[in-house]
């Protein structure tokens, strides 16, 4: 194996061995090897790489492409569970934000809320004071008026007492002086 071949050399020696074991020939992409180029070499001449033929080395790169293809999978699976862990953290954060944001939805309700209460406690409060303020106006005339009445009744009653007092003391010196 040690001659250089070109390819359709090869194929036709994998040919007659396939034929010598009494199996169909196969070919994979891997052991279909290319002439490389001279400006793939780098402007060097070109060579052929060898062709290792055989079931032995068909199995092996079976193998080691099942083994290639397990790795992918298994980083796969690793950078699917990292994306599903990334994506449910990101769930969470979300959640949290719609939770934050229904709480701020109902602190904004409740804040609507207190301005209505606040309102209506507002009107009930300036109710109460005008009730207070005639009650108290109320009070004052009610005042007044009994004042005066106070007034006008003792207005009349003092000159009588008085006519009163002045008969007595007439009467009390009218029968000390007759004594």
């Amino acid at each position: 194996m040690a001659e250089e071949t070109t390819p359709t050399e090869q194929v036709d020696v994998e040919v007659e061995r396939s034929d010598a074991l009494g199996m169909m020939p196969t070919q994979t992409s891997e052991e279909n090897k290319t002439v490389q180029t001279a400006e793939e070499v780098g402007g060097a001449t070109p060579t052929v790489q060898p062709q290792t033929g055989g079931r032995r080395t068909q199995l092996k790169i079976v193998r080691e492409s099942i083994q290639s293809l397990s790795n992918e999978v298994s980083r796969f699976r690793k950078s699917h569970e990292a994306s599903a862990k990334k994506l449910e953290t990101h769930m969470k954060s979300l959640r949290k934000d719609l939770a934050t944001h229904a709480r701020s939805r109902d602190l904004r309700e409740h804040v609507k809320s207190h301005a209505i209460e606040t309102k209506r406690l507002e009107k009930q409060i300036a109710t109460l004071r005008s009730e207070m303020s005639s009650l108290k106006s109320q009070m004052a005339k009610d005042a007044a008026r009994s004042r005066t009445w106070e007034k006008a009744a003792l207005s009349k009653i003092i000159p009588k007492v008085k006519t009163a007092s002045k008969l007595k003391k007439i009467r009390t010196r009218s029968a000390k002086s007759k004594r």
